[in-house]
């Protein structure tokens, strides 16, 4: 994951250069963020981040529940909803001709922005877990810490989204 991504507008169309493992990768990821979405069970510093509460004073509580009752569900469906067509887009990857190492995503701007959607959202689950702060720096990771590749994820990641919005902002 240390190369740079790539991310490009072709007519009307945002166009994302993937390498095969990076297709993978990302499949894998969604896929994880997929289930701990869905599973709303689990309530945890990740879960408290995506979903975090309305109510910041705690004697809200009531209000707090039922403002999560009410809104929750929509809340988890429209991220899945923009989890599966981003899952999608992946699945239909169509590798470049003459490039084994390269696929190309074409996406419409709804898919566009399902795509800083969930990656928004995959950045968020992987930098809590990691416990990224404001002065996280990348650089400063030891390659022999063990949340190495974790913390070179979430960086790739981070680049990704910010390629996306530049490029979708012109």
């Amino acid at each position: 994951m240390s190369r740079r991504p790539t991310v490009d507008r072709r007519g009307g169309a945002i166009v994302l250069t993937l390498h095969p493992n990076e297709v993978q990768v990302l499949q894998w990821v969604f896929s994880d963020l997929g289930r701990m979405l869905s599973d709303g069970s689990k309530v945890d510093s990740v879960t408290q981040r995506l979903f975090p509460r309305a109510y910041l004073d705690p004697t809200e509580e009531e209000s707090e529940a039922q403002w999560q009752e009410m809104v929750h569900g929509d809340l988890v469906d429209t991220r899945m909803t923009a989890m599966t067509d981003v899952v999608r887009s992946l699945d239909n990857a169509t590798p470049i001709p003459g490039r084994v190492e390269a696929s190309e995503l074409v996406l419409d701007d709804d898919q566009a922005a399902h795509w800083m959607t969930v990656l928004n959202d995959a950045r968020l689950a992987v930098g809590t877990a990691l416990e990224v702060s404001p002065g996280w720096d990348f650089d400063e990771i030891d390659p022999s810490d063990p949340s190495y590749e974790l913390h070179a994820l979430y960086a790739w990641m981070t680049e990704l989204l910010s390629a996306l919005v530049t490029v979708i902002a012109g």
